[in-house]
């Protein structure tokens, strides 16, 4: 995405919520109810490309020290990458900084830091892409789902309405009766002509 008003890319997906909420509806055909309820949460909580980067980067910066990860520093570099993402802040490089909270729980230096410096800044381009298309993915998949419920609902309301018609409709004939008249013919409803009646006295 570019921004329309400086022309460069912009450096993280907070930024792109006014132009991302604007490209979901017009391109996308999602309701304003949706999208502006969705597109913010998800700038704020879903970081899936920042934990994917601190992720990649501790185990570059394991191998780069010759620190052999086992299962159990896996399984934490994995639950502090997706708690620190959600917590990260909304500024370039956000997620750099949060990388050291990731090294310092598997005790791998956090000097090493710098040598993610050097190419962080293409790599936050990529991590706004997966983050802006994460949150995209969400409003379109709420909004399709929504639409099923409401598809639902109307499809609810006309069977009450041809309900309530059908019973409307039934003659009084058929309904109540005297004991002093007898019935002769059909006396149910899909006959078109009504039983002809005749007195017993």
């Amino acid at each position: 995405m570019v921004d329309p008003l400086s022309g460069a890319s912009p450096p993280h997906s907070s930024a792109t919520l006014p132009l991302m909420m604007k490209c979901v509806e017009e391109n996308n055909g999602v309701s304003k109810h949706i999208s502006r309820f969705i597109l913010p949460i998800g700038a704020t909580v879903n970081m899936d490309g920042a934990a994917l980067f601190q992720c990649v980067a501790a185990v570059f910066i394991a191998q780069l020290n010759n620190v052999s990860l086992n299962f159990v520093q896996v399984i934490t570099i994995l639950i502090t990458a997706t708690a620190s993402s959600v917590g990260a802040a909304g500024i370039p490089a956000g997620g750099v900084l949060t990388l050291a909270i990731i090294l310092e729980a598997i005790s791998l230096p956090t000097n090493n830091i710098s040598l993610i410096l050097a190419v962080d800044w293409l790599v936050d381009r990529t991590c706004t892409v997966l983050n802006v298309e994460g949150d995209a993915f969400g409003a379109g998949l709420l909004q399709v789902y929504s639409e099923k419920k409401m598809g639902q609902m109307e499809d609810d309301d006309l069977v009450e309405v041809k309900t309530v018609a059908v019973e409307a409709s039934k003659p009084e004939w058929v309904e109540e009766g005297s004991p002093l008249i007898k019935q002769n013919g059909p006396t149910h409803l899909g006959d078109s002509k009504p039983c002809e009646k005749e007195s017993v006295m």
